[in-house]
């Protein structure tokens, strides 16, 4: 799993752009990373990386409602299956991909006049810090 998730992410993380595009195709990377990480781990800790997942897509919901056509304009990333013990190297990676998104969302944030797109961002933001919380397990 670590290279194949490694590496699928090294290449989104060099060619995802600074731009709402950019920061839908590392959300939606991290929440299909996210669900796949559920079904492999134990039901308790599956649970919490479920609603990292949905957080994820509730910040991918808020950029496509601001900008319809973001959608399908980012390549997507298909990680690999995942094993058990590859758990807390996906959990790195995943979380390397919400602070992209994250740093990309706050970049666009600050140099935006649209007020409408501002709230969407910090929307977006909201859901991408619980997310990566959930993830990683750092509240702080």
């Amino acid at each position: 799993m670590t290279a194949t998730w490694t590496r699928s992410a090294e290449t989104l993380l060099g060619e995802a752009d600074q731009s709402w595009s950019g920061i839908w195709a590392l959300t939606h990377a991290a929440a299909m990373g996210a669900l796949n990480m559920a079904m492999t781990v134990p039901l308790g800790v599956g649970v919490s990386i479920s609603y990292a997942a949905m957080d994820f897509r509730e910040a991918q919901d808020e950029l496509e409602w601001a900008r319809p056509d973001t959608r399908g304009a980012a390549a997507q990333v298909q990680f690999g299956a995942l094993r058990p013990d590859d758990v807390p190297a996906a959990r790195e990676v995943l979380d390397r991909l919400a602070a992209s998104a994250l740093n990309r969302a706050a970049g666009l944030a600050e140099v935006g006049t649209d007020l409408g797109a501002q709230a969407a961002l910090s929307r977006v933001m909201a859901r991408l810090i619980t997310g990566r919380a959930k993830i990683s397990g750092r509240w702080a």
